[in-house]
């Protein structure tokens, strides 16, 4: 679905011109993100992908588009809500097991990790402005 500027513009100010899912402030460059992912059919066609109708077109609605930093939409990807959640939440998993200059940041007392759970700028938001 290709927005208007003018629905574009309604997005952009859902949540204060920021970004839905980690908060930060959208700059010039920003992604309407499908919140429930449209699942697309590609083929391959002389050895690329070729994009050739949608699965579900029924969730290319402006109802179901979140405004995103390019980031967190590249991150969320199709993944649904939850999954994503659980993807950030095991970050630090990762981090420790995969990265030598994380595993030194902490030895050096440079990182202090949490166990805070992932909550969303989205639903920090509506829960403040209910």
């Amino acid at each position: 679905m290709k927005l208007t500027k003018i629905q574009r513009e309604e997005l952009r100010s859902k949540y204060d011109g920021q970004c839905s899912y980690c908060g930060e402030k959208l700059g010039d460059k920003w992604d309407a993100d499908h919140f429930i992912a449209i699942k697309r059919n590609w083929i391959t066609k002389n050895g690329k992908q070729v994009f050739t109708d949608y699965i579900n077109p029924e969730n290319d609605t402006l109802e179901n588009m979140m405004p995103s930093c390019k980031p967190c939409n590249n991150d969320k990807s199709s993944l649904d809500i939850e999954d994503w959640r659980s993807m950030i939440a095991n970050k630090i998993l990762c981090l420790n097991r995969d990265s030598l200059t994380y595993q030194k940041a902490k030895r050096y007392g440079l990182v202090i990790e949490t166990d805070i759970d992932v909550v969303f700028h989205f639903e920090k938001y509506e829960a403040t402005n209910e």
